[in-house]
């Protein structure tokens, strides 16, 4: 990964090129995913903490920088780390005044294969997924319902649309921000969807959970 001293041992690695600093409650921060490529290092959302932010800034190579969705957990440390270039979806390109929008799916190659997508986000509007050489997707919380009176909301229509996408996403693993796990098989993923998707009530836009029903 071309890390410098001192960050290593806080990295979680997942392949060669591939590697993400493990989320945390307090304060509550998303995993923060890195791709080394042979030019840039590339970086799936920005986190919530400080040892976060020390640690982005310490790893070696000009940064290329994906947010997944605008939640705070996984974007405010963005004024703190220096970028070359910064890819959201149009929500949170709304919110901060800045990126460039993921409208459709985007390849770019950097000694590793990189494919950004658009998803429909069950958890917030406008989310961005990221391909790694056609292996791993970051998917940050894009999955997940969101949370309402104590309860997990899921939008069927954004349930059934993100089925869609990710069935034709290439990747074998999909990683799942705020998991001990983190990596998990694709077929486990759209095994959980589908099984939401199917308590369905006819005519019924939204499907309403406990959150320890709604867990992946």
């Amino acid at each position: 990964m071309g890390k410098k001293e001192g960050v290593a041992m806080k990295l979680r690695t997942i392949s060669e090129r591939i590697a993400y600093f493990p989320a945390t409650t307090q304060p509550l921060s998303a995993d923060v995913g890195l791709v080394r490529g042979d030019r840039f290092c590339w970086v799936f959302d920005v986190g919530n903490s400080q040892e976060v932010v020390k640690a982005l800034q310490e790893q070696e190579g000009e940064k290329q920088i994906i947010l997944s969705h605008f939640h705070q957990d996984h974007t405010a440390n963005l004024a703190q780390i220096p970028y070359q270039q910064l890819y959201c979806g149009a929500y949170t390109r709304e919110k901060l005044q800045k990126g460039t929008v993921i409208q459709s799916p985007f390849s770019c190659e950097d000694g590793v294969k990189l494919t950004l997508f658009p998803l429909p986000a069950v958890h917030e509007k406008g989310a961005v997924g990221l391909e790694v050489n056609e292996e791993y997707a970051f998917l940050g919380d894009a999955v997940y319902g969101a949370r309402k009176k104590g309860k997990v909301a899921y939008n069927l229509n954004f349930v059934k649309d993100t089925i869609e996408i990710l069935e034709k996403c290439r990747a074998s693993s999909f990683l799942l921000s705020h998991t001990a796990a983190f990596v998990y098989p694709k077929a486990q993923v759209l095994a959980r969807l589908k099984a939401i998707y199917a308590l369905r009530t006819p005519g019924e836009a939204y499907l309403f959970l406990n959150p320890h029903t709604a867990q992946f």
